[in-house]
């Protein structure tokens, strides 16, 4: 079943202008990782995984850790999922989001909430691009921006320490470019 839903976002994220697949295959990559380091619910943290962004891909929903929360809820059930197991993956969705100020409180949020910032490290040329082109910042603009957005990032990532290690040498590496002027 897992399979289904993973078709049916990569379908969604190419109908997208953003690189969603890059970033959802990426949340996948580290939660499952980490789920594995701390014994979490692999199946819920995967299938959390595939579906945190359901709505800010489709919809741009600027609370889409609420809306996705209730639309993974709804595929599951369609799906036949287990009542616990919804109720899950609709808790990590939920607070998968640092603007949504609904902290993760359970391992398997906790990885959700930590892998989404850490596949961001593996998106920082996509991110810088970003900021130049579709934004339109000058360089300096762009330094600060990314300096910010790779520090929120970080602040995320260290709610586990076994997260912390997995990103901790991309971070530096990322700050390093953008502490340099030349």
């Amino acid at each position: 079943m897992i399979e289904k839903i993973k078709s049916m976002i990569l379908e969604l994220c190419e109908s997208s202008d953003w690189e969603w697949k890059e970033h959802i295959e990426g949340v996948v990559k580290y939660s499952k990782i980490l789920a594995e380091k701390t014994g979490a619910d692999s199946e819920a943290v995967e299938l959390a995984a595939w579906l945190h962004d359901i709505t800010k891909i489709r919809d741009k929903d600027p609370d889409h850790s609420l809306t996705g929360s209730r639309k993974a809820e709804e595929i599951l059930k369609e799906m036949g999922y287990s009542d616990e197991i919804i109720k899950k993956v609709s808790a990590c969705i939920l607070k998968h989001s640092s603007r949504a100020g609904r902290p993760p409180e359970t391992k398997e949020e906790k990885i959700l909430y930590a892998a989404d910032a850490l596949s961001h490290f593996d998106m920082f040329l996509v991110h810088a691009r970003t900021s130049f082109v579709k934004r339109g910042l000058d360089v300096e603009e762009a330094r600060e921006r990314l300096k910010q957005k790779y520090e929120k990032y970080w602040k995320k990532a260290c709610i586990m320490p076994e997260a912390e290690e997995l990103g901790r040498k991309k971070h530096e590496g990322i700050m390093l470019i953008l502490k340099n002027r030349y």
